[in-house]
């Protein structure tokens, strides 16, 4: 059996086109096979996963992002507009996606996967039509229903989201995510002369919204003043579940929402599938490279349940904060899960080490000095492009004279954004001021 193919990627969204290109540029052969969505919705990111994308080299997809938009926001008794958002406008996006992986000489099929079939060499997925394709190593990376049957550690609950969508005479974009009196929540948005509604809601709520969703939606008027003379064509449910599973199974990586479906409260999805694309990529070249196995599976199985335990504690504080001002069942019984830890640790200096671990350097994992901190248990290996490990352990010492000479030495912007960072740390030692401040900056050698 021939395996003409290093790493075959099931599943051509935003994650598996991420990781195609990132092992296409490493020069390995690399095949997607995917099929193409064939109903219309629509995604938010903001600017951080766009630049991503536009790093990544995903600029037609890219190009079908309708915005700048406010990201609205009305939560409890609360209207906000903290920062804004792109909207994507699905399939159109997804058929860009691929345009983009053609153009970089990437193997797109256009086919319904069946299955996989595991050998001591490789891995065979096979097709609708009854074709196979061999390679090395083998991607899931089809989103949530290819999760099914393997999840863990999952939420307590598990109520589907009702998805509503029709045609729209408005041209302009716009988004807005509001909590309900009693429970539950939605998040709508527009664009592409498309409108997309999807609702979070106790079961009661969801059984009476699915049988007569217009009538549902005059009870809640700001959803309804959104929605406005949008004509309804489909609604529908889609699976509600949060949960993660293991990152690989034999020659099988698991990537993106395949791997850790996250709470859709965190705004993490495109993000996170991206991450996900990053952190995968080294993996699976240094198994192309012949390296341990166990090393590898260990570094991404903590790197995703990191991010899954944060995302978790996200969704839940906005449970949270819901309750604060409505009290109902639906927001009580989702207060307490995962735990009651905070989303993000705080980084007590005493507590901060240090130490040898890996680290992705490009598209590698290496052995690196990194910062280990109670937020960061992996390490941080560099803040501002500029190597953190040296000017901790010199901080730990009280040798302020190096730290002074190191910073010194930095580029302008490159100090500053290491000083805005380092200040953010609110338990750690301020860095000392050079000694000549205010004075021009020396001459770099």
């Amino acid at each position: 059996m021939s395996n003409d193919i290093d790493v075959l990627i099931a599943g051509g969204g935003p994650a598996g086109a991420a990781l195609a290109l990132l092992l296409h540029h490493a020069g390995h052969r690399v095949e997607v096979v995917t099929r193409l969505r064939d109903y219309p919705a629509i995604e938010g990111i903001s600017r951080r996963s766009g630049d991503a994308m536009a790093r990544l080299g995903l600029n037609r997809a890219l190009a079908t992002a309708h915005g700048p938009v406010a990201r609205r926001v009305h939560w409890g008794n609360e209207d906000r507009a903290p920062n804004q958002e792109w909207l994507l406008p699905r399939p159109a996006f997804d058929r860009a996606l691929l345009a983009d992986l053609r153009q970089a000489g990437v193997s797109v099929r256009e086919a319904r996967v069946r299955g996989w079939h595991q050998h001591e060499s490789g891995i065979t997925v096979e097709l609708a039509d009854g074709r196979q394709r061999h390679a090395r190593w083998g991607v899931e990376a089809r989103g949530r229903q290819a999760a099914r049957g393997h999840q863990r550690d999952a939420a307590p609950w598990a109520t589907p989201a009702l998805i509503l969508r029709g045609s729209s005479n408005v041209s302009s974009a716009a988004s807005l995510a509001s909590s309900l009196p009693g429970g539950g929540w939605g998040w709508w948005a527009r664009a592409a002369g498309h409108a997309y509604l999807q609702l979070a809601l106790p079961q009661d709520q969801l059984d009476e919204a699915r049988g007569a969703p217009l009538e549902w939606l005059e009870c809640h008027p700001r959803l309804a003043r959104c929605w406005d003379d949008t004509a309804l064509e489909q609604h529908y449910l889609r699976p509600g579940l949060v949960a993660r599973t293991l990152v690989r199974q034999g020659r099988l990586w698991r990537l993106g929402d395949a791997a850790m479906s996250v709470d859709p409260l965190s705004g993490q999805g495109i993000f996170n599938a991206l991450s996900s694309a990053h952190g995968l990529a080294p993996v699976i070249l240094g198994a192309l490279a012949g390296e341990p196995l166990a090393p590898l599976t260990r570094f991404h199985q903590r790197r995703q349940d990191l991010l899954y335990w944060r995302f978790a504690r996200a969704g839940r504080d906005f449970f949270r904060l819901a309750a604060k001002d409505d009290p109902a069942p639906y927001w009580l019984g989702r207060c307490h899960w995962p735990d009651h830890l905070p989303m993000h640790a705080i980084d007590a200096w005493a507590r901060v080490r240090v130490g040898q671990a890996a680290a992705i350097i490009g598209t590698h994992l290496r052995q690196r000095e990194l910062v280990i901190t109670p937020d960061q248990p992996l390490g941080i290996y560099a803040v501002s492009g500029v190597a953190l490990a040296p000017l901790v352990a010199a901080m730990k010492a009280g040798r302020l004279d190096l730290v002074r000479e190191r910073l010194a030495d930095l580029p302008k912007a490159q100090a500053t954004g290491l000083r805005q960072w380092w200040a953010q740390q609110s338990d750690w030692p301020a860095l000392p001021l050079p000694v000549n401040a205010g004075a021009p900056p020396r001459a770099r050698r």
